[in-house]
């Protein structure tokens, strides 16, 4: 019926910080061409991403819609500009509950 093409992923952040923080994350790159515009994170294959898309409002409310990824160093992840929003074990949580720069949460999957 239909192919997934891309993610977008809104940001307030017109520099385009979470496209450079969401490359290295999902193993691919950032290509950012004018900050007014969308910047793209192009995956291994480069068919299929995530679309930074600028707005003009911050976010205010959880996603309805989030990443999930897994990881054998969540310390990089934290490193690398996440903050953690809630601990894998709290409450009998099975992963590690984060934010991007711009507050988007996504979740971590450790072994």
């Amino acid at each position: 019926m239909a192919k997934f093409l891309e993610l977008a992923l809104d940001t307030a952040d017109p520099r385009s910080t979470v496209a450079e923080f969401w490359a290295p994350v999902v193993g691919g790159r950032a290509v950012v061409n004018d900050p007014r515009f969308p910047a793209d994170v192009l995956g291994e294959t480069e068919q299929q991403g995530i679309c930074v898309c600028p707005v003009p409002e911050p976010k205010t409310v959880k996603n309805r819609v989030h990443v999930d990824v897994r990881t054998d160093d969540l310390d990089a992840l934290v490193a690398h500009g996440a903050a953690v929003l809630r601990a894998k074990g709290d409450g009998g949580l099975r992963w590690t509950v984060l934010a991007d720069p711009d507050g988007n949460e996504f979740c971590a999957f450790t072994d």
